[in-house]
């Protein structure tokens, strides 16, 4: 939480500073002629899991007297896309293609005695191509340079690389490390699909925009859902 609010107060500042220059520049000429219009987006996300799986492993946590949880993750992505209105009217239909990741991290404590403490770090990190074959949106101008960007629509990805990494500290300073490639983790599930929805800032051609993506499919298969999630801050640029 204390991570989403950092980012709100991020897009905050940036709206802030778009509107104190807005002067003499103008939006796109596309959002009103229905023109198509081309827009590069590269940001940074937090990234975290919700589903029955977590909960349970959080239960099983608790009854084995372990002090567990789930912790959020950074990363990044950048994507290419267009906006076709529908004439001059606000309303517009849109596609993005490009790159991004998934992860999530869990760290968990226990002792084997009352000496002995052991400490278990896990981290899922993964990369993936993303297409966004439909999406939604609503322009609200504010004046001719400075706009409201709202939008939906429906994402899916593939995961090309990543890795399952699991970190175990002892108490007398030992340690071990080992790395799985994604490929041979088991029940893995390299694809997904969601929905997402954002809010943006258009100042001239450039824009600030918040999204929030809901992952549909369990990163892993037979077992309790595991559902990727993440809030995106990106800057993008229409051409």
């Amino acid at each position: 939480m204390k991570r989403l609010k950092s980012l709100l107060v991020l897009l905050f500042f940036c709206t802030l500073g778009l509107i104190s220059h807005a002067q003499e520049s103008s939006l796109p000429e596309g959002f009103t002629t229905g023109n198509t219009v081309w827009i590069v987006r590269t940001g940074v996300s937090l990234n975290f899991v919700t589903g029955d799986g977590v909960d349970d492993m959080k239960t099983d946590w608790a009854a084995q007297k372990s002090y567990g949880e789930f912790k959020n993750t950074y990363g990044g992505n950048a994507f290419v896309g267009f906006y076709s209105p529908l004439g001059s009217s606000p309303v517009y239909f849109g596609l993005n293609a490009g790159v991004g990741m998934r992860s999530y991290k869990t760290s968990v404590k226990w002792k084997e005695n009352i000496s002995n403490l052991t400490t278990q770090e896990t981290q899922l990190t993964a990369f993936n191509v993303q297409i966004s074959p439909l999406n939604v949106g609503y322009i609200v101008k504010l004046n001719k340079s400075i706009a409201l960007d709202f939008h939906v629509g429906l994402f899916f990805t593939c995961d090309f690389t990543g890795s399952f990494k699991t970190e175990e500290d002892y108490s007398d300073n030992t340690s071990k490390r080992n790395t799985i490639d994604i490929d041979d983790t088991d029940n893995y599930n390299k694809y997904d699909t969601g929905v997402l929805g954002g809010i943006g800032l258009w100042y001239n051609h450039w824009n600030v925009d918040i999204i929030y993506q809901r992952g549909l499919s369990s990163i892993y298969s037979g077992g309790k859902d595991i559902y990727s999630n993440k809030i995106i801050l990106s800057l993008g640029y229409a051409f």
